[in-house]
This record gives C-alpha cells, sequence and structure tokens, in this order.
C-alpha cells in the first residue's frame, strides 16, 4: 500500500492519540508501580513511557478504529471507508464505446495508506499515488493514477503496459466515473460504473 492524500484536517486526531497516551501512560505506571510496592524486598519503580502506548494506540486506529461507524457518524472520521471489492464494467474508446466490459476493483485502505487494484478483460492494475476530496459538498472524489500490466497474449492488438489516471464520484455503495490512459503508450480512455459487493 502507499500514502494517499486527503482534504480534511487529521492533525486533531494525533491530538486525541496523544492525549489519551498520556493518559493511558500514567495510569499504568501508577498501577504497576502500587502493585510492585506490595511484593516484598522488591524496590524497582517501572515507567510506561507515552512514546510507547502512542506507537500502540496509532496502530490500532491506523488499521482498525478508524472503521467504527459511530466515529464516521459522529464526524470525528471524515475519511471515507472505501476497503472491499467493487463490481462493474467500463466502456472504452477503444471499442467506440460499444461494449460493456468487466471490471473488478479490489480496494484495500487504512487511515494512512491505500492500494487500488483493478482487473479488467486483458489486463490489470495497480495504484501509485491516490488522493479522497471529501469536501465538495455531498460528493466524493477518489483520484489515482495507476500502472496497467496488459496480458502478453493481448500485445498484438495494438495496447501494451502504460500508466493512467482515474477520477471517480463515490455515492454509498456506487462508483463511477473516467479514466485516462498516459497518451504516449495509450490513447485510449473511458467510463468506469461499479458498486460495492464485498466490504472488508
Amino acid at each position: 500500500m502507499h500514502e494517499y492524500s486527503v482534504d480534511v484536517e487529521n492533525n486533531k486526531v494525533i491530538f486525541y492519540l496523544s492525549i489519551v497516551s498520556i493518559f493511558i501512560s500514567s495510569v499504568l505506571t501508577m498501577i504497576i508501580n502500587l502493585w510492585i510496592e506490595k511484593i516484598p524486598y522488591i524496590e524497582i519503580t517501572i515507567s510506561i513511557t507515552t512514546i510507547s502506548i502512542f506507537g500502540i494506540l496509532y496502530s490500532l486506529f491506523d488499521k482498525f478504529i478508524w472503521k467504527w461507524k459511530i466515529l464516521h457518524k459522529l464526524g470525528i472520521i471524515k475519511i471515507p471507508n472505501l476497503n472491499g471489492k467493487w463490481k462493474g464494467n467500463f466502456q472504452s474508446s477503444y471499442h467506440d464505446f460499444k461494449e460493456n466490459l468487466p471490471v473488478i476493483l479490489i480496494i484495500e485502505q487504512s487511515w494512512s495508506k491505500i492500494c487500488i487494484k483493478g482487473k479488467f478483460n486483458h489486463s490489470k492494475s495497480s495504484s501509485d499515488t491516490a488522493s479522497i476530496k471529501v469536501n465538495l459538498g455531498k460528493e466524493i472524489m477518489l483520484h489515482y493514477s495507476y500502472y496497467n500490466d496488459k496480458k502478453p497474449e493481448y500485445y498484438k492488438m495494438g495496447t501494451s503496459n502504460h500508466r493512467g489516471y482515474a477520477n471517480l464520484e463515490i455515492n454509498g455503495n456506487s462508483m463511477e466515473g473516467n479514466y485516462f490512459n498516459d497518451p504516449s503508450n495509450n490513447k485510449n480512455w473511458g467510463k468506469l460504473n461499479l458498486k460495492k459487493v464485498i466490504e472488508s
């Protein structure tokens, strides 16, 4: 996975995690030392560092806690959870937009990183960079660049491995938009329409 940018302020989350870490480390240090004092012939003091607690909390938040729906409903977390399998179809300028071809997007996302993998009829792709925009009104936009790896048996069709860019509008469990391939390798562009079929 790679990092992605968002148009929302994330510093508050780091601040809250820091405050909670200070509180937890202080309480744990006090409890452990009170327990040690009751043990005969042992005269040591244990200190639980704030940074170690912060590291644990951040890891849990980054992978799991940020997905909690209650945090999204309360507006604490504004980054949408796009994790899952998105299935649909695409139309390409290569076929003059006359065919609906199958496409699957697999999105793996944490609070700080994301990976968008595409499976098409003749190729597969993987994202290089990505950004999510939520402050556009009601709509949510996903922008990402990708590298498309074409199956060797289809090289003779006149297209090859290439880079590209996708702009997708997200509405609940639906996603639609356009993709544009690097014109130096592949001048085609197309339209995508997908729905989430598996949530992870």
